[in-house]
């Protein structure tokens, strides 16, 4: 009889050992499935942001997707900018940035880069981190934060970031990039998303002809 029990306990352990091998195979290839395009802008869009200086809010504009390169455009109370990303095996870097100006050309994918900055990094797994060049460091806190934007709850990928003292909170979701950032000083929220990109820059091309 104590035979029997002693079998029937190391059988119950067997299945429960098993079911956590499956468990823990199935949430790495989950963990591995996280590819960096899919946090990405999945198309051509105009993000309007609140916060941000003087708490004005700001837009992005993401005007031109070319393969592995993404292009967008910043417009806040105080000044234009624009930014080129390239993703590629190792994450999602800035490798071009022209900031402060109150001119912008319509194409700067193709610019001689003068940035390298890594903005998120491969593998999209809790605990990853890393350090840029100009010191910046990151580190990947959750993959499945659950945050509300747009009058929805959505997933998505928290970074810190810290620079010079400052600490900051990243929030990346799935087809529009970042979408919320956090930090001491206020936030920014994602808070309308139009992809009538043309036409938003033809009202933008209006008012400063009119100025």
């Amino acid at each position: 009889m104590k035979y029997k029990l002693n079998k029937k306990i190391v059988g119950v352990m067997i299945l429960i050992a098993t079911i956590f091998l499956i468990f823990n195979v199935m949430n790495s290839q989950e963990i591995e499935n996280l590819n960096v395009e899919d946090y990405m802008p999945n198309k051509p869009m105009v993000k309007s942001f609140d916060g941000g200086f003087e708490g004005a809010g700001s837009v992005e504009v993401i005007d031109e997707i070319k393969g592995a390169f993404y292009q967008k455009k910043t417009f806040d109370t105080a000044t234009m900018g624009v930014a080129v990303y390239r993703v590629d095996k190792n994450g999602y870097r800035m490798i071009y940035r022209k900031g402060e100006t109150d001119h912008l050309e319509g194409n700067y994918i193709g610019e001689k880069s003068n940035n390298d900055l890594i903005l998120l990094k491969t593998p999209i797994k809790k605990g990853v981190s890393w350090i840029n060049d100009d010191k910046s460091t990151y580190k990947i806190l959750s993959i499945d934060e659950k945050i509300e934007i747009l009058d929805k709850e959505v997933e998505s990928v928290k970074l810190r970031y810290r620079k010079d003292g400052s600490e900051y909170y990243i929030y990346f979701a799935k087809g529009l990039g970042v979408v919320r950032i956090e930090s001491e000083m206020g936030g920014s929220k994602l808070i309308a998303v139009d992809y009538n990109v043309d036409e938003y820059i033809l009202r933008l091309e209006k008012i400063r002809n009119k100025k």
